[in-house]
């Protein structure tokens, strides 16, 4: 009985996806402090020597078909031309809908001072979009026809930061630019602002916090803000929130050039039966970064 209402509900919002894509903000996640680069590639020169991550982002545990994201960065540095080159990958699913972004780019910075910098990244990539509705019931006229979609699309982002202490930056990571009037689905453009800092306190204590602001034509701007305290530089513990109401717990273990995070995503005033679907999103991220961690 329970699989039959997950999977009826699952139907339900699957239906509405070819209007959802035009009315949210795309993929996000908690641990944007620690994962910076996959909203605006001109923050890989914070790491010039380069670095790596990847993160999954689990909702609704428990609902068959409910949303899974998974992201997949890296950059490695150029020294003799002074750029640092990255690749992204990120897939999100729910249900039989399935959206992959394949990006990279190529970032380069301008020396303003001893140690603050302007960077500027640009790049390119391709979307794909599948939706498999017919393997939801092959003789129900609602679920027939498959969606294919493909879209090749642009990235710029620029960023002004200071090595190991704060970092602030403007990016549009998907400038779609041969969107098709055949095709349903709609890959929007988002505009993103992050920033970030990290303050020491005391002796072996460090507060780093951090904020994103997305915004998309005819949408209410979305705002994430987080703040960790770190202890020794080792382990750090704080909590998130968002204007839409969500707040999150986080936690990071810095090991070496390694570091492992995890966030718990909840929504404390939802209802009962909200709270079902929203109060359980798992996020688990690895960052590895060449020569240390800068910026924890």
């Amino acid at each position: 009985m329970k699989e039959s209402l997950n999977s009826l509900f699952v139907a339900a919002v699957l239906l509405t996806c070819p209007f959802l894509g035009q009315a949210q903000h795309g993929l996000s996640y908690n641990q944007l402090g620690q994962l910076r680069n996959s909203f605006n590639g001109s923050l890989s020169l914070m790491d010039p020597d380069g670095g790596a991550a990847i993160l999954s982002r689990l909702q609704w545990v428990g609902l068959d078909g409910a949303p899974r994201s998974y992201w997949a960065s890296g950059h490695v540095g150029v020294k003799r031309l002074g750029i640092t080159v990255g690749v992204d990958v990120k897939q999100a699913t729910m249900g039989v809908i399935r959206d992959n972004e394949l990006s990279g780019y190529i970032a380069s910075a301008v020396r303003l001072s001893e140690d603050e910098y302007l960077g500027l990244s640009v790049g390119g990539g391709l979307l794909i979009h599948n939706g498999n509705f017919s393997t939801l019931d092959a003789e129900d006229p609602s679920f027939r026809e498959d969606i294919r979609g493909n879209q090749g699309m642009l990235s710029v982002g620029t960023s002004y930061f200071r090595e190991g202490r704060y970092y602030v930056g403007i990016s549009i990571p998907r400038f779609v630019w041969n969107k098709n009037d055949n095709f349903d689905y709609d890959f929007q453009r988002v505009y993103y602002i992050t920033g970030g800092a990290l303050f020491c306190i005391g002796e072996g204590f460090h507060i780093r916090p951090s904020f994103i602001v997305s915004h998309m034509e005819g949408i209410t701007p979305r705002y994430d803000v987080s703040a960790l305290a770190f202890f020794a530089q080792k382990f750090g513990i704080g909590l998130g929130v968002q204007n839409q109401g969500d707040l999150s717990g986080i936690s990071q273990v810095n090991m070496g050039n390694f570091g492992i995070g995890y966030s718990y995503q909840f929504s404390p005033g939802s209802s009962t039966t909200k709270q079902r679907i929203s109060n359980n999103t798992h996020e688990i991220g690895l960052r590895y970064r060449v020569g240390g961690m800068k910026m924890l």
